[in-house]
């Protein structure tokens, strides 16, 4: 399944956005962010312990250099790679959910 998750021109760079879908599976909540012309989507679920990475619907939180870190216990991960580099899944990683990109729009392809 293609789903578009967002316009092009809506997205502003590094800031995480995020989007839930109906799937044949459940709701599915995705992160999406772009930084240095890339697209980055990733499962809105931390490895830890299954929950959410953002303490609101739609707020993240951040250091000062891009670093998502886990509201609930501190994990911290690559923007890029989805790697928790530091916390309690150190080593492990955010599922990726492949996207792909028109002229005008960002497509999540979820499998189902």
């Amino acid at each position: 399944m293609i789903v578009e998750l967002a316009k092009i021109d809506e997205i502003t760079a590094n800031k995480w956005y995020e989007y839930s879908l109906q799937t044949a599976k459940g709701l599915l909540s995705i992160m999406l962010l772009q930084q240095n012309g890339q697209y980055h989507a990733f499962e809105n679920s931390c490895p830890h312990q299954g929950r959410r990475m953002d303490y609101a619907i739609g707020q993240f939180l951040t250091d000062g250099v891009g670093t998502l870190i886990c509201p609930a216990h501190g994990a911290e991960f690559n923007p890029n790679s989805g790697l928790c580099t530091n916390g309690p899944c150190k080593g492990q990683s955010l599922n990726s959910i492949p996207i792909q990109l028109n002229e005008e729009a960002i497509f999540a392809i979820i499998q189902e």
